[in-house]
């Protein structure tokens, strides 16, 4: 998205999609000392009853070009075995859950749901962004005050929709105010402002952040909200073991970390 005076170092409109680790060549291919070693025995890692044992894992390995004789960067090899999680949860079942439950868990908000999905409209300045807000709070048409007020093109065009922003990307954007705004969203707190800057670290607009909620949500976006909420509920009452020796499965994200 192109903004007034120059393009933000990261988009704010960002479509979330349902992150696939894979292993790719280069990665497995950046052999270094000191990484990860395999066993000749023991299970790299179990699911329910499904089970990696080492010989299978190197063949995964193996196929993706990984030879059988050096060693491997740690985040490579859990990066496979997260690979392998997944694919043994993508059919299970998801526990407790209808429609009703995730629609109630994505408008409490990110912490509950894992995704949040906003529409936006920018603003030359901060006490703008604050009015705008408070006439949202107050009732007035979203569409009436983005025709009205919207300094953004692109954003226009778009009827202001922002996109999805996972809990992911906002724990990777400690320092950028608008996402970690977005993340303080939910049905019952929809609105908020933030400051946007350019990649001089200079001000240039301001943003005023509207909350989607389910029901408002369009079939793709409520699809991509749904598969999440469903991912993260399969892995929180998921049965995984992860040999120590490689790291530990993490239900909050799904993915193999290391230890420590």
């Amino acid at each position: 998205m192109t903004w007034a005076r120059g393009t933000m170092g990261g988009s704010v409109r960002r479509v979330n999609r349902r992150l696939e680790l894979v292993l790719s060549v280069a990665a497995i291919a950046a052999f270094t000392t000191g990484c990860a070693t395999f066993s000749d025995s023991d299970n790299v890692a179990r699911v329910g009853d499904a089970t990696l044992t080492t010989d299978e894992f190197q063949a995964q390995l193996t196929e993706v070009g990984a030879p059988s004789d050096q060693l491997l960067p740690g985040e490579a090899v859990r990066a496979q075995i997260t690979t392998w999680i997944g694919e043994q949860l993508a059919d299970a079942d998801t526990p407790g859950l209808d429609a009703d439950d995730v629609a109630a868990r994505y408008d409490a908000g990110i912490e509950s749901s894992g995704t949040v999905c906003v529409s936006g409209i920018v603003v030359e300045a901060g006490d703008t962004a604050e009015r705008v807000a408070a006439e949202l709070e107050a009732g007035a048409d979203f569409s009436a005050l983005l025709e009205a007020e919207n300094l953004d093109p692109s954003l226009g065009d778009a009827g202001g929709d922002i996109g999805c922003v996972t809990d992911q990307q906002v724990a990777e954007a400690p320092e950028v105010d608008f996402i970690q705004a977005i993340a303080t969203l939910s049905a019952d707190d929809p609105f908020a402002t933030a400051p946007l800057f350019d990649q001089f670290g200079d001000e240039f607009a301001w943003v005023v952040l509207a909350f989607r909620p389910f029901a408002e949500l369009s079939p793709t976006d409520a699809d991509t909200v749904t598969a999440a909420i469903e991912a993260a509920a399969r892995f929180a009452d998921a049965d995984v073991f992860v040999d120590p020796r490689y790291g530990t499965f993490d239900p909050t994200t799904g993915e193999v970390v290391a230890l420590g």
